[in-house]
């Protein structure tokens, strides 16, 4: 037992229990001396965690029972003090006091009571019980564990607790992310309306977010330091997409975030940061949650009941089973009236579309016979108040994990977890530019009329999501090197089905044939089923991967034992994509072709990291990854970090890094582009044309398809990042960090075509045989730069006040300085810092602890920014509003933990319940990526462990 206790990292608090009687397992360490001032940086949490730290930071004894430390709680502890002071600050309050035994032994008894009489041994059968261990815990941006999770690392890194995560509110993991500061929402109802209004083919309903104006493409989510599989469609904008949602937040112990290029820890995807989803691994008893929430409006209920319970198993391992359901219902776009294309509250421009016949671009006549009331009123439709704000959903989550010991110092781990979604979201009616054919009853010579398929109802989504993850590893020890072996297999299949579309076929043969009515004539309804059929697409994405991995310390330094992490992944990616046949003949109205696809890639790594605390208040890491993709060159990413302590109160610190990522199966697709013929002026560079009008003897026009295509023959995009940071924490209670970063991302795949320009993308004239151009499409192509610089600060403040109570106050803000892009070479360079999103957001709470409640104010805010873009300016119909104001929003918990196993709460998020204003027309009156539709929401809960 002292060899595992040694190899187990465990031996700052080794207590085994013989009856009563104590006995203690010497750890081997060489002990710190009594008088000696010990450099500590402590978290703050559960005091058992706390004094575990603490005895493995100085190498001595804590014997305690565990019942002794249960559910009590322990200060952050920063700075260089003697280990009796250390002891003195974490047990202030806990009525407990430490008792030297000898000069590396202490034991904890109570203040006020004497220790309770032994009983005789043979009262009692004897129950052994192991070691109390102190988990050694992988931290996000490092492959070399530690104790301490909220120690300073060299990169910036934001911690997010359960605690934090009960007092937010949020019933979703989406919900938690999006507010962060750096962080972007890409909301389900935005990534439904891929490619814009006009394309009416909201097959994606996903939620995600993103770091620093980089794209989800630069985030890497990982879930217990492993990746998980992308949602089972592509986003023809944003390509790859991990669906947050899949992952239930009542299950999350921690999250943590590192901000700033993290390739050569992680591979691909990790160049503007890195958010892993630290999920619970087990538990004392039962627990049962129950939620209920209401808008202040009555609308926009959710429901959520969860259930867990922790396991133990007869050979001394230990897990945990749950069950998490959750059923919200859908916010029409109806339900707030702020949200309209008609702008005039705003001091704007009326925006909904006008229907009725126009000739060469005039309006000559409405017509909207077949409009409900509220829109013959004056012919005007208005989309925003048919999309919804909220999709409808019913989730269901399964999880469980178990950890069994195999051998003396070996563990097998095993991990599943299952995620069903059901979704539905609505659109408008389909709405088109409809041209008649003469003798139409209801054509125009020369007109064409702006018709909305009210008669079809609106365009609605139904979606199915299911999501597989199972992991297993074996981990264990030899000697002082730590190593483990992991498989697993995720996989996420999505079944997206779309009502209310218009098949193109169908159409013109109504049209022609039976003679489809646009005037409020009432159309045979078995032609509108015909015309209407129901499109559906159905995808899976997998993710299976090998890894094995091994740890140790390596030589000795001046500031303690230099630490190696070296390890290995194969990764096989698939990505299968069914259109129906429909879909496969490109009879989508409006829509673009879908193609029928099945792509697998393998890949693998090396890695390894080297932690070289070179001097007592000196740190190294140095981080170097080999990546070997297939069919794509091999490439090594390189990562610095340092972290100098000139005094106990001050820390600075600086990472250098690079980044590579390949283009992944998810973009090997098109742009949306409907495809329509139109006259181009003939210039040098287009060529000879083959369908060409001569204007003038030297002036002519070429009649082009408008296309796109897929580009085979991307590169790896590559990127270069740095961070320059300081941290200042004069006492335990107060700490404050400031963070510079700049983050280079170049080979940039971006769409484009000859329209833009012609050297950059080449490919984009599409000749005939005789080398006539037919056609200019549009394509993805490496071509574009972006350069963003900002800068980050948290302030974390306690106070004990005594019998008024304890108060913490934390504040986080995040700006963005610039964000330069270039499209491509030879393009002008501009500035999109502060256009089309807040350039500064902030993130605070004020948290009151007295008696058994507990109360947070919590503000969430982001800073006004620009309407249009910075190379053409605001648009003139605007009138001068050009600038989005800025938005704060103030929420609140409370929550009574006075009953025994319960905790009741209340929360209130937008108290002030005021309607979001934006200029930006195209936003019908909100932005989705920041602010949240439903105003004013009240959340109950009730969570009672047993």
């Amino acid at each position: 037992m002292a060899r595992a206790c040694l190899l187990m990292a465990v031996c700052g608090v080794l207590p085994l229990r013989s009856g009563d009687a104590w006995a203690v397992v010497q750890s081997g360490q060489a002990l710190a001396e009594p008088e000696a001032r010990l450099h500590l940086d402590l978290p703050g949490g559960s005091l058992d965690a706390a004094l575990k730290a603490l005895a493995l930071r100085s190498g001595i004894q804590i014997l305690y029972a565990p019942g002794q430390v249960e559910s009590r709680r322990a200060r952050p502890l920063r700075g260089r003090m003697t280990l009796e002071h250390a002891l003195r600050y974490l047990l202030e309050g806990s009525e407990l006091q430490a008792e030297r035994v000898n000069a590396d032994t202490f034991v904890l008894k109570a203040i006020a009571a004497p220790a309770p009489a032994r009983a005789p041994l043979q009262a009692a059968p004897e129950t052994p019980q192991g070691p109390v261990e102190i988990a050694r815990v992988e931290v996000t941006g490092s492959r070399i564990p530690r104790i301490d999770i909220d120690a300073v690392t060299p990169s910036p890194m934001t911690l997010i607790t359960r605690d934090d995560i009960e007092a937010s509110g949020f019933q979703t993991l989406f919900e938690l992310l999006r507010f962060q500061p750096g962080m972007i929402g890409h909301h389900p109802v935005a990534i439904a309306a891929d490619g814009g209004p006009s394309f009416q083919q909201p097959f994606n309903v996903a939620a995600t977010t993103s770091l620093n104006a980089l794209g989800p493409r630069a985030t890497l989510f990982l879930v217990d330091g492993r990746r998980v599989a992308n949602y089972g469609l592509t986003s023809s904008e944003l390509g790859g997409l991990t669906d947050l949602d899949v992952i239930p937040l009542s299950l999350v112990e921690r999250v943590e975030i590192l901000r700033g290029g993290a390739s050569a820890i992680y591979g691909a995807d990790a160049m503007a940061g890195v958010v892993n989803i630290i999920l619970r691994k087990q538990q004392k008893g039962g627990e049962a949650l129950a939620r209920y929430g209401r808008s202040g409006r009555g609308d926009a209920d959710e429901r959520r009941i969860s259930l867990s319970h922790g396991i133990d198993t007869p050979r001394g391992g230990s897990g945990i089973l749950a069950v998490d359901w959750l059923d919200r219902e859908a916010l029409p776009g109806d339900a707030r009236d702020w949200h309209s294309r008609d702008h005039r509250r705003e001091g704007l421009f009326d925006w909904r579309y006008p229907l009725g016949y126009f000739v060469d671009g005039r309006l000559v006549s409405l017509q909207c016979g077949n409009a409900p009331a509220d829109v013959a009123l004056d012919c005007r439709f208005d989309p925003a108040r048919y999309t919804d704000l909220q999709p409808a959903s019913r989730r269901l989550w399964l999880y469980g994990h178990v950890a069994e010991p195999l051998w003396e110092g070996a563990t097998f781990e095993f991990d599943a977890r299952y995620s069903e979604a059901r979704q539905e979201l609505e659109h408008p009616p389909f709405h088109a530019s409809v041209t008649l054919p003469a003798g139409h009853p209801d054509s125009l010579e020369d007109g064409s009329l702006n018709y909305v398929f009210f008669e079809l109802g609106p365009v609605v989504n139904r979606s199915r999501n299911r999501s597989l993850d199972l992991d297993a590893a074996v981990k264990g020890w030899h000697g002082e090197w730590a190593w483990d072996v992991s498989l697993s297999h995720h996989e996420n299949r999505v079944t997206s089905r779309i009502d209310g579309q218009v098949s193109n076929e169908e159409i013109e043969r109504s049209v022609f044939l039976d003679r489809y009515r646009f005037d409020g004539t009432p159309n045979d309804p078995a032609i509108l089923d015909t015309i209407s059929p129901t499109f559906t697409l159905h995808g899976e994405a997998t993710l299976q991967q090998l890894s094995a991995g091994l740890e140790g310390p390596l030589f000795a330094l001046p500031g303690g034992e230099a630490r190696l992490a070296v390890g290995g992944e194969f990764i096989r990616n698939g990505l299968v994509h069914r259109p129906d046949a429909r879909l496969l003949d490109d009879d989508l109205a409006l829509g673009t072709p879908k193609t029928a696809l099945d792509s697998h890639r393998n890949s693998g790594a090396l890695y390894t990291e080297l932690g070289l605390p070179l001097l007592d208040n000196l740190q190294a890491e140095l981080a170097l990854r080999f990546d070997a993709p297939q069919g794509y060159d091999n490439r090594f990413s390189p990562k610095l970090g340092l972290k100098w302590s000139p005094r106990d109160t001050l820390t600075l610190r600086a990472t250098a890094a690079t980044g590579y990522r390949v283009p992944s199966l998810f973009e090997l697709r098109r742009p949306n582009v409907i495809e329509e013929r139109t006259f181009v002026l003939q210039t040098d560079e287009l060529g000879p044309c083959a369908d060409e009008l001569a204007l003038t003897p030297s002036r002519s026009l070429c009649l082009v398809t408008l296309g796109a295509l897929e580009n085979p023959d991307l590169e790896p995009e590559t990127s270069r990042s740095h961070t320059l940071g300081i941290v200042w924490a004069p006492s335990p209670d107060f700490s404050l960090s400031f963070d510079h970063f700049r983050i280079r991302r170049n080979n940039e795949i971006l769409p484009g075509s000859a329209f833009d320009d012609l050297a950059a993308f080449p490919d984009s004239l599409r000749r005939n045989a005789d080398g006539q151009l037919v056609a200019i499409d549009r394509y993805f192509e490496n071509v574009g730069v972006t350069d963003v610089r900002g800068w980050e600060a948290e302030m974390r403040w306690h106070l004990d006040a005594g019998d008024a109570g304890d108060f913490s106050l934390v504040l986080a803000a995040h700006h963005l300085s610039r964000v330069d892009r270039r499209a491509w070479d030879g393009a002008p360079i501009h500035d999109h810092a502060g256009y089309g999103s807040p350039n500064g957001n902030l993130l605070g709470s004020l948290q009151w602890r007295r008696g058994d409640w507990t109360s947070t104010l919590g503000l969430r805010a982001r800073g006004p920014y620009w309407v249009g873009s910075p190379d053409t300016g605001c648009p003139r119909f605007n009138g001068g509003r050009c600038r989005t104001p800025g938005r704060g929003v103030l929420d609140i918990d409370v929550a009574y933990n006075g009953i025994p196993g319960w905790r009741l709460g209340v929360n209130v998020r937008d108290l002030a319940d005021r309607d979001p204003v934006n200029y930006d027309t195209e936003r019908d009156g909100y932005d989705v990526a920041y602010d949240d539709p439903r105003g004013r929401y009240v959340l109950l809960s009730a969570r009672h462990r047993f």
